[in-house]
């Protein structure tokens, strides 16, 4: 198991007009003093793995639901508006959804930010599962996914292919509204297309999300 210091991070830090993120043996991490609300909301439009991109949604990870909670407010006071939680996923955001494993459960909401970038904060639900296992390997700083806003999906996965990144699932996930693929690479950093096909700021849809935590957690 690789745990990645804070010392390691720092020392590897890019340009901070160029990403929010460092990139460390194929893994992706923010930088610590990127990690605020005004940085990050003008930090949509960025780079990674050389590959300029529009980053539809950043995700972010914390330990439990009150130091989630403590961000949000942050989030909140700088402009930002919930649109989705919070609350414990599948559990109180679908209701009638087949039950997924509990391992894969999560505490989660996301905010619109004024720049119209969203940002989603994740928690574990429950000591030692799928995502406290993350946090204690790579820490707090770790990215569990981005997700990158695409117009043509298919066309996009062959520019991530060619990057070493994989499909988690045959097929991307489509709701009709929502198009979305989980590509990984061989370091496990995850990185999501989305194609928004209707109007609206949702990150999450029930069937599309099921489908991508099945296909995360089958790697």
């Amino acid at each position: 198991m690789t745990h990645f210091t804070s010392e390691q991070i720092s020392t590897n830090t890019l340009a901070s007009n160029e990403s929010p993120f460092v990139e460390i043996n194929g893994l992706l991490f923010y930088k610590e003093e990127c990690k605020t609300p005004q940085f990050l909301n003008s930090s949509f439009a960025t780079t990674l793995f050389g590959e300029a991109v529009v980053v539809d949604h950043f995700v972010m990870l914390f330990s439990n639901s009150t130091t989630l909670t403590d961000y949000a407010r942050a989030l909140v006071e700088y402009g930002a508006q919930i649109i989705e939680g919070p609350g414990q996923w599948p559990q109180d955001f679908c209701p009638n959804q087949d039950p997924l494993p509990d391992d894969l459960s999560i505490y989660f909401l996301s905010t619109l930010m004024p720049s119209g970038g969203i940002i989603g904060l994740g928690a574990p639900h429950a000591p030692n599962d799928q995502l406290a296992r993350l946090l204690q390997e790579r820490g707090l700083n770790a990215a569990h996914h981005v997700a990158l806003r695409v117009n043509n999906i298919d066309m996009a996965a062959e520019v991530w292919r060619r990057k070493g990144f994989i499909p988690l699932s045959a097929t991307p996930q489509n709701d009709g509204c929502l198009c979305q693929w989980f590509l990984s690479n061989q370091a496990g950093q995850i990185v999501e297309l989305i194609c928004r096909q209707c109007e609206g700021n949702a990150t999450l849809s029930c069937q599309n999300s099921k489908g991508l935590r099945l296909s995360e957690g089958e790697r």
